[in-house]
């Protein structure tokens, strides 16, 4: 009798690491949906560890998108040239648009200073500044795309060396 629940145990435990071998080569309910919500088809074989690849890709990808309805960074440098002109910020053609928005809050910070008994200009300049903070902050979101892109570019082309044995 010892043996037979022996053997039965054995079986037992064979059975649930096929069972868990199994399970570990099907994909799992949430990266189903996943996937489908992402418009990638789901493919008989597809690992968890390629479904989950191919949805970071997309996603990636998806946030590059987004990047391309921002201004260009043309665009924004033409408005910070604007602000610099409208406050007296004098700045060269080789100027980076962080130089020039350092220069731009530089300037601004010494005529608020010096309007500081003056309601009127102060409220210019606020307006200025306010200008300066949407710019600020539209820079930054661009160089965060354009990060983003260049990571997922990095990615893809990794895997592509993979997929080709160049690595």
């Amino acid at each position: 009798m010892a043996e037979i629940n022996a053997i039965n145990a054995t079986e037992v435990q064979t059975s649930a690491v096929g069972v868990q071998a199994e399970e570990e080569d099907e994909l799992s309910t949430a990266t189903k949906k996943e996937l489908e919500a992402l418009g990638i088809p789901v493919t008989e074989g597809m690992t968890e560890a390629e479904a989950q690849e191919k949805i970071q890709e997309a996603k990636l990808q998806k946030q590059a998108a987004v990047g391309e309805d921002a201004p260009s960074e043309a665009e924004i440098m033409a408005d910070v040239k604007t602000l610099a002109s409208q406050i007296g910020v004098v700045y060269s053609d080789s100027d980076d648009t962080e130089e020039i928005l350092a220069n731009i809050a530089d300037e601004l910070e010494a005529q608020i200073d010096e309007a500081e008994n003056n309601p009127n200009e102060l409220s210019t300049l606020m307006g200025y500044f306010n200008k300066l903070k949407d710019l600020d902050t539209v820079f930054d979101e661009m160089q965060s795309v354009q990060e983003t892109i260049y990571a997922a570019m990095d990615m893809v082309a990794a895997k592509n060396k993979k997929e080709h044995g160049l690595e």
